[in-house]
């Protein structure tokens, strides 16, 4: 769903001297980021998108699901990395037809989202998790878990709520909730926030008695102030978590140029 949130909400302008990639629906457009080849410690490749600037205190990682590496998901992270933050985006990785990730292909899948991590990482910075739909933000509460100490926020977008104990437990980092009622039912939520009072892991929640497509620009529903909104709450998350002490640091400015 916020997949198309991507072309309207956060649309980019973006800058003519982008690089061609790959992808051949994507060559005839202009990023403002750039692609970069990251690697596992185990050596496995993989691709991620990196756009932003590399002095932001605040370092994203946006997690499309099923959207994958997409003219909306880029457009999407360029219109974030122009309002100030560090983005990497980074697709699923292998999934059975049902969804559901194999033990083997999700151990390479947490490989990679701590690899991107690392990569986001920076003095001085907090990191945020940011997923949306299901599958994005089981993918944004993985990736937290896989590196609990170097995450401070997760933010899950229209999912999440079905994530196993054994992740939630994991967490270190405050959690943003957004959630729809009609996909996500009152009392899925209710049980969601149980669990996490019962593990003690700080929760934001934001739980809009409205259809989802309302924050879809592509929809025939769509209600501009409603998308402003959601954003808006991610936003005010962003900015807690960039004064957020829990692992106090000096903010030198220039280490950030070496990952240009």
């Amino acid at each position: 769903m916020l997949r198309a949130i991507a072309a309207g909400l956060l649309a980019a302008s973006v800058s003519a001297g982008a690089l061609a990639h790959k992808f051949p629906d994507l060559s005839c457009r202009a990023f403002s980021g750039k692609f970069v080849q990251l690697a596992t410690k185990s050596g496995r490749r993989f691709e991620v998108y990196r756009t932003g600037p590399p002095s932001a205190r605040v370092g994203l990682l946006l997690l499309p699901g099923k959207a994958g590496l997409d003219q909306h998901t880029l457009a999407w992270a360029d219109r974030v990395g122009a309002q100030g933050y560090r983005v990497l985006t980074m697709g699923l990785g292998s999934k059975h037809k049902d969804g559901s990730a194999p033990t083997r292909a999700r151990g390479r899948s947490i490989a990679r989202e701590r690899a991107a991590l690392h990569y986001l990482s920076a003095p001085g910075r907090k990191i945020v998790t940011f997923g949306w739909g299901r599958a994005g933000a089981l993918q944004s509460i993985q990736a937290s878990a896989a590196d609990p100490s170097d995450v401070s926020g997760t933010v899950l977008c229209d999912g999440g709520v079905s994530a196993k104990g054994v992740l939630l437990r994991k967490l270190k980092s405050k959690v943003l909730l957004i959630a729809f009622q009609k996909t996500t039912p009152l009392k899925n939520l209710q049980n969601f926030e149980a669990r996490m009072r019962i593990y003690g892991k700080p929760l934001i929640v934001h739980y809009y008695n409205i259809d989802p497509e309302a924050a879809n620009p592509t929809g025939r529903h769509f209600d501009s102030a409603i998308a402003q909104e959601v954003w808006g709450q991610a936003r005010i998350f962003f900015r807690q978590i960039a004064f957020l002490c829990r692992r106090c640091a000096p903010y030198p400015r220039l280490l950030f140029d070496y990952r240009r």
